[in-house]
């Protein structure tokens, strides 16, 4: 006869069992609690107490989500918190920085089940979930946007699927909200569109990024303006050159950074050729935004030496390379949000008209292949109408590129 285990093995075994099916009853049971998601934040909120009740309320959606897995899971879950953008400028301001950072303290402090992983490509490319986060500015009855109001979203993505795994919104009502650009932006010769973490490649036939590859390309870009940002000019230049080469990158962005860096640290045959790059992108594109800034409520560029010493050579190679173009070229100004609308319309029409002039005088192959039009704050990015570096990109000349009549 076969010997039956001693009892105490028996009754070991037993207990293991017994411990195992407590334990999942319990996890069972405490996933079952979380599956009713709490009411949306609807408060107005100082900045800090908003993004705090936001993220942990996205946390919660989040486990709910992934109900069972995450009791099971060994190890935390790692999180790369992408860069928080201005949703409809897509720019990086003091205030999405700031953002930022108290997401980070908090998901430290408060989520031990959480690992936040490093701002580098590297440490992406190993993460499981992104955080996505955007500001949106309230709309005042004026229809200017607001300057102290704010809606903050936050999205949780896995990058094993790409899934979304919560969303949760917050409303902020803060004095000390600062929109004024980091300095990549602020420095950017264009109204450039940061890469936006959820957006799907829009030229057909492209192929379809994996959200790990798109993570990827967006924290690459994150090390470079980070570099950017503190002065270590030489290495954000390797760092922007390194971008432009991953798939699903923001070529844009990517040689807009070249552009600045090459600028900063000396390297001015690489800077004339980056933007000269930018300009055949943006004539390749049909369209582009250039940050051309005029004195308030003239045709004449802001007095600032240092900001507008390289206009002439800026229009010089978009004159250059749109003259070889067999298309035309239709000229948009635009204005802040100051003053009468018809004399925003008008002042608009004639900054455009003095840039195409210049673009005649640098090549007279563009005679009579231009069309100017002002449309004033009509599509303003940021709205404020604060006429200083926080709204510098509504005063912008747009240059689209159309068939000749």
């Amino acid at each position: 006869m076969p010997q039956r285990p001693p009892l105490h093995h028996a009754a070991s075994r037993h207990l293991g069992h017994l411990t195992f099916a407590v334990l999942l009853a319990l996890a069972l049971s405490l996933a079952g609690c979380s599956t009713l998601p709490p009411p949306p934040i609807t408060a107005e909120l100082p900045l800090a107490q908003a993004v705090g009740m936001a993220t942990d309320d996205a946390v919660r959606r989040m486990e709910t989500e992934r109900g069972l897995a995450r009791f099971l899971t060994i190890r935390p879950t790692q999180v790369y918190v992408a860069p928080v953008l201005d949703a409809i400028s897509r720019q990086q301001t003091a205030t999405t920085v700031r953002v930022r950072e108290l997401i980070a303290v908090h998901l430290k402090s408060q989520h031990r089940g959480l690992e936040l992983v490093p701002f580098t490509a590297a440490a992406a490319a190993v993460s499981d979930v992104r955080l996505d986060t955007t500001l949106t500015a309230a709309t005042l009855p004026d229809g200017r946007r607001a300057t102290d109001r704010m809606t903050l979203a936050l999205r949780f993505v896995s990058l094993k699927d790409g899934r979304t795994l919560a969303r949760s919104d917050a409303s902020i009502a803060d004095g000390t909200l600062d929109g004024t650009p980091v300095a990549f932006f602020r420095e950017s010769p264009f109204a450039l569109m940061a890469a936006d973490a959820s957006a799907t490649p829009a030229v057909p036939g492209a192929a379809v990024l994996s959200e790990r590859e798109r993570t990827v390309s967006i924290a690459r870009l994150d090390e470079a303006g980070l570099a950017y940002s503190v002065g270590s000019y030489d290495r954000a230049l390797m760092l922007y050159r390194s971008a432009a080469t991953l798939p699903g990158a923001d070529t844009m962005q990517a040689l807009v950074g070249t552009y600045l860096a090459s600028v900063r640290s000396g390297r001015e045959d690489e800077s004339r050729d980056a933007f000269s790059r930018i300009v055949a992108l943006g004539l390749k594109t049909r369209a582009m935004g250039v940050k051309l800034l005029f004195s308030p409520g003239k045709t004449d560029y802001i007095a600032d030496p240092a900001i507008r010493k390289p206009y002439p050579d800026w229009l010089r190679e978009i004159a250059r390379q749109a003259g070889e173009a067999p298309s035309c070229l239709q000229v948009i100004g635009h204005s802040s949000r100051t003053g009468a609308l018809d004399f925003n319309l008008t002042l608009s029409a004639q900054r455009a008209a003095a840039v195409r002039e210049q673009l005649e005088a640098a090549n007279p192959m563009l005679a009579r292949r231009i069309d100017t039009a002002g449309v004033a704050w009509r599509d303003n990015l940021v709205g404020t109408g604060s006429d200083d570096l926080k709204d510098a990109v509504d005063r912008r000349v747009e240059f689209k590129v159309v068939d000749c009549r």
